[in-house]
């Protein structure tokens, strides 16, 4: 059905273009009630239009040579459509087709799997998801070889739910050069996250995850391939607070981005290990103990964010242990950071930075036009800036008068070559 009615379509596109360009004559007006179509002998004219039956379907006796071979099925074959009509592998997959109800009672995950499964079969594609919410019995994805180039696409503005009845992620297993787009991710709160899945030049964008338990995202582990996933990005996505960390990424993702998120979480809203990775413009709120959890890192771009609630520091950096050497190269610009420290208040600094020992520091931190504030009752942190074992700290034309209970805004312990000047309201340091 689809093929007849591009082919009609695409003959009368080119036979009224051709005609047009031409300024060849239209063909005679007929006024024979029977045929009700261009008879067969004037079908080869450069300028005739083909007709349609009562069914919208261009007659056979009318198709040019070239494509008059039909399939056991009617349909012509996808090898002799013109160059410039839409192939089989362009098209898109409605799950409804394969037999997903989206009811919310039927399981649809075989319908949802042989709809990807099409869709590989011809190179890849979109799997779209009509308005519905679509229970599936396990996780949707291939933990073997993987998919590729495959997108999930819902419907409307995150009108398409995806919802486990069992103890298993939403999205799982390996994607290549995928994109998940516009769904809602439901994890039931069953105990598993959204997404645990290992991700290579993937999208993830404009998602709701509600009802996880661990992770909202995990990705890179290590529990599906131990290779590395890159030009990755998650963005525009709303993560509902839920018990654990929003976005959980491990050293195998890396030089990839985290950008335009509103994410909650009872741990981090972000815990990140490796890198590269360009953090920029995220929400990072609900009641974390930490805004971001920074475990061993490398060239990290943390910028435009607004970082609020946190229940100890905003952010935390820590040295993995077993290095001597740590150079993370760590860049905080133009953040906003509010009222943190909320589970003792004068307690917490906003900003941790720990090493291993006087012999084994981190060293290459820069703190550079962001905003400190908590007015909140009961927030409030210590210092602005606290770190240990470390040298090789900027911090330069920040806002932070209301940022610190201390007397100090910053405080350095067995550190050197660090520098604290320009910042609003003071630069007095503290060192022991």
């Amino acid at each position: 059905m689809v093929s007849e009615l591009i082919i009609a379509a695409e003959l009368t596109r080119r036979a009224l273009f051709t005609g047009a360009v031409s300024g060849a004559a239209l063909p005679t007006l007929h006024t024979d009630v029977t045929p009700s179509y261009i008879p067969e002998t004037e079908k080869a004219q450069a300028n005739g239009v083909a007709s349609l039956d009562a069914n919208a379907l261009i007659y056979v006796n009318q198709l040019p040579p070239t494509l008059a071979t039909l399939d056991a099925n009617g349909h012509v074959y996808e090898s002799q459509l013109p160059t410039d009509v839409a192939k089989h592998n362009e098209l898109v997959y409605n799950v409804r087709d394969y037999g997903a109800a989206g009811n919310g009672v039927q399981d649809d995950l075989p319908a949802i799997n042989a709809a990807i499964a099409a869709a590989t079969a011809h190179g890849g594609g979109t799997v779209w998801f009509p308005v519905g919410t679509y229970r599936i019995s396990a996780a949707i994805g291939n933990t073997t070889v993987g998919l590729t180039g495959i997108t999930l696409a819902g419907a409307g503005s995150q009108n398409a739910t995806l919802k486990v009845s069992n103890n298993t992620p939403v999205l799982t297993g390996i994607w290549y050069s995928c994109t998940v787009v516009n769904l809602v991710l439901d994890a039931s709160s069953l105990g598993s996250p959204c997404i645990s899945a290992h991700v290579d030049k993937t999208h993830l964008e404009r998602l709701l995850l509600l009802n996880w338990n661990t992770s909202g995202i995990n990705v890179n582990d290590g529990t599906f391939s131990d290779n590395g996933g890159l030009l990755n990005f998650i963005e525009q996505c709303n993560i509902q607070q839920n018990t654990g960390t929003g976005i959980y990424t491990c050293y195998r993702f890396y030089d990839s981005w985290i950008i335009n998120n509103n994410v909650g979480a009872t741990y981090a809203d972000l815990s990140i290990e490796g890198g590269p990775v360009r953090i920029i413009g995220n929400h990072l709120d609900g009641s974390p103990t930490y805004n971001i959890e920074l475990r061993g890192n490398k060239r990290i771009l943390i910028s435009d964010n607004i970082l609020e609630g946190s229940r100890k520091q905003s952010i935390i950096y820590t040295m993995p242990p077993w290095l001597t050497s740590d150079k993370p190269q760590i860049q905080l610009i133009g953040n906003m950071f509010s009222n943190g420290g909320k589970l003792a208040q004068n307690t917490y600094p906003a900003v941790s930075i720990i090493g291993v020992s006087s012999a084994a520091r981190t060293e290459g931190f820069s703190i550079t036009g962001n905003t400190f504030a908590c007015d909140d009752v009961g927030a409030g942190w210590t210092y602005v800036v606290e770190a240990t074992f470390a040298r090789t700290i900027a911090a330069v034309g920040n806002q932070w008068k209301e940022g610190h209970m201390a007397t100090q805004p910053c405080r350095f312990v067995t550190c050197s070559n660090t520098e604290v000047i320009g910042n609003h309201a003071d630069n007095v340091v503290k060192t022991t």
